[in-house]
């Protein structure tokens, strides 16, 4: 009896140890307690033994949805990462930044951050720092924003613990204190995404916090990463909610362009889909059922969309969470379909689409030279009728 409950134990894990759902370019995906991870692989403890899935990606919590973005303080690179955390001065050509997942500071060059700030966003910021009405104007500048809403637009020289130095068009270098400041955005014009040759991964936290890495592993209950804007970091398991592998296996389709597109309205001009948003610009936010689940990757749609991509033979599998979006979508109806070279797969969850989880798509596609995601409008037109394509990625062969 001792031995059969060891055994069990070993099996399923400890009944607090959070369980996660290994995916990757092969069809099987398996849960269970993490016991082995790298950017390539993840091994999971199953009541039948460890189960390894090779190709790793995706690694997501099987009882806890994907959190919204940070809603406090926080650093938003040129990535798109988004670090809670406290900005506690700099230099001439960096900032010190005191992520909240980790000890230490991380020296954070200007040219990788779009924006840092230093109170919780207001509830209606875009998700694209490129949207930001504050920190738009041409010539694109460096701006502070005041927490009395005014701003100032020139050019940032240096930090340092209580003040940035700053010129502002027209006049002289001066230091403004940073508990005077909302936030600080950085010149779009010199920003550059750094993101490395080869596969990296994104982990997802469960305070909204998003950061990538160029390696990851699991060590005593944690998961050791090496981000991109600092020094290691080692978080615990049970903060982790999803770990998502990008430049590897998978190619997510909000990375490629469309070969056609076709967009019309119920009653004149429709609404153009969008890319790692919703079609009002808002984070990709669906129903699962765990909860209401926020995604960096997928497609925002509206009826009617059309969209088209070439596959040219070269993957095996397209996969995505089709739904309604939980904020703006809770009393639409739409229609949904995915073609393959012109003909409709066989998805009959897809047909009616209403408020609820979304629709878990898993589709063969090899051999495949095109793939096309149609939204159509349902019964009460397009009222409220944001459709999400969460996740939408293809897998290399």
């Amino acid at each position: 009896m001792h031995t059969t409950f060891i055994a069990l134990a070993l099996a399923f894990g400890a009944p607090d140890e959070p369980k996660f759902v290994a995916s990757g370019t092969g069809d099987a995906a398996h849960t269970g307690p993490l016991v082995g991870l790298s950017l390539e692989s993840a091994t999971v403890s199953a009541p039948v033994g460890a189960r390894a899935v090779g190709g790793l990606v995706a690694l997501t919590r099987a009882d806890h949805p994907r959190p919204p973005f940070p809603t406090g303080a926080q650093l938003v690179s040129a990535n798109g990462e988004r670090v809670r955390g406290e900005l506690v001065g700099g230099d001439a050509k960096a900032l010190a930044f005191r992520p909240a997942c980790a000890e230490g500071d991380w020296k954070v060059p200007f040219d990788s951050v779009a924006a840092v700030w230093l109170v919780a966003p207001p509830a209606d910021t875009p998700t694209d720092p490129a949207n930001y009405t504050w920190l738009a104007g041409t010539p694109p500048r460096d701006v502070l924003l005041f927490r009395n809403g005014d701003r100032a637009r020139g050019a940032i020289t240096g930090f340092d613990a209580v003040s940035v130095t700053f010129a502002a068009d027209g006049g002289a270098a001066r230091d403004v204190p940073l508990k005077d400041l909302a936030a600080v955005g950085f010149n779009p014009r010199f920003a550059r995404p750094r993101k490395p040759k080869g596969p990296y991964a994104r982990l997802t936290l469960a305070d909204g916090t998003r950061f990538d890495a160029t390696a990851v592993a699991l060590k005593e209950g944690e998961i050791v990463a090496k981000p991109l804007l600092g020094p290691e970091v080692a978080v615990p398991v049970a903060k982790v909610i999803a770990l998502d592998v990008f430049q590897g296996g998978a190619v997510y389709l909000s990375d490629v362009k469309p070969t056609k597109s076709e967009v019309s309205g119920f009653v004149g001009a429709g609404w153009p889909w969008a890319a790692d948003r919703s079609v009002r610009g808002n984070p990709l936010r669906v129903l699962t059922p765990t909860g209401e689940s926020t995604f960096d990757k997928g497609i925002g749609t509206h009826p009617r969309t059309t969209l088209t991509y070439a596959l040219n033979g070269e993957y095996v599998r397209f996969e995505a969470l089709v739904g309604l979006d939980a904020n703006t979508g809770k009393r639409g109806r739409a229609v949904g379909r995915v073609l393959l070279d012109g003909k409709p797969a066989d998805l009959p969850d897809l047909k009616a689409l209403t408020a609820g989880p979304a629709v878990p798509v898993k589709l063969n596609v090899s051999g495949a030279k095109e793939l096309t995601l149609d939204i159509d409008f349902g019964p009460t037109g397009d009222v409220q009728a944001d459709v999400n394509w969460a996740g939408a990625r293809v897998i290399r062969k």
